[in-house]
């Protein structure tokens, strides 16, 4: 007769677990963004916070000397009843960003080859915090694992394809943007 108070405990275990799992699972809902003004206020939330945080600045030089400059493409949020950028915990994008050394700067636009400029394309959750974090797949085709670990399972989709055709090109119009505003300004010669 032992048997009830153990079938009971175990079958507690069970639907307690079963609460956990869902709990936690909660957390990670996401939901698609279609087009629009937020989704476009993200993206500008995304590149000024990427820009800013002194990890992301050494994610590709290791050096703290370069500076980078992306484009963000968003593809979903978090949590997913958010309308506003103030309710949104955290945002799932696409980065595209080049990194610009101080010397790259000086030499202005006209003397600026993109192609020497290290750079990542990659989709990253970016949580809102306090503080700030971020979290990106590990390098690779062959880690399918780390964006299923990262990336709501309704979103896996756009994580795993890159679904922003003019990245590039938009990315190459920001860069040479950025530097023409940042290059020092030639000394007006006295004759």
């Amino acid at each position: 007769m032992r048997r009830w108070p153990v079938l009971v405990s175990a079958l507690l275990l069970v639907a307690a677990a079963g609460v956990f799992v869902v709990w936690s699972m909660s957390g990670r809902d996401g939901r698609k963004l279609p087009p629009g003004p937020l989704r476009d206020r993200l993206a500008t939330r995304v590149v000024e916070v990427l820009e800013r945080d002194p990890t992301f600045r050494t994610e590709v030089t290791r050096e703290p000397g370069p500076r980078p400059v992306c484009v963000a493409s968003v593809f979903g949020v978090a949590p997913d009843g958010a309308d506003t950028v103030d309710e949104v915990r955290t945002i799932y994008t696409w980065v595209n960003c080049l990194w610009l050394r101080p010397a790259d700067i000086a030499r202005g636009p006209a003397g600026l080859d993109l192609r020497d400029l290290s750079g990542l394309g990659m989709p990253i959750a970016l949580h809102l915090g306090p503080p700030v974090t971020y979290e990106a797949p590990e390098d690779g085709e062959g880690n399918p694992d780390s964006v299923r670990r990262i990336f709501p399972r309704s979103l896996e989709a756009a994580a795993f394809s890159h679904p922003w055709p003019s990245a590039q090109e938009e990315l190459r119009q920001r860069v040479l943007q950025v530097v023409a505003s940042s290059a020092p300004s030639p000394s007006p010669s006295h004759s």
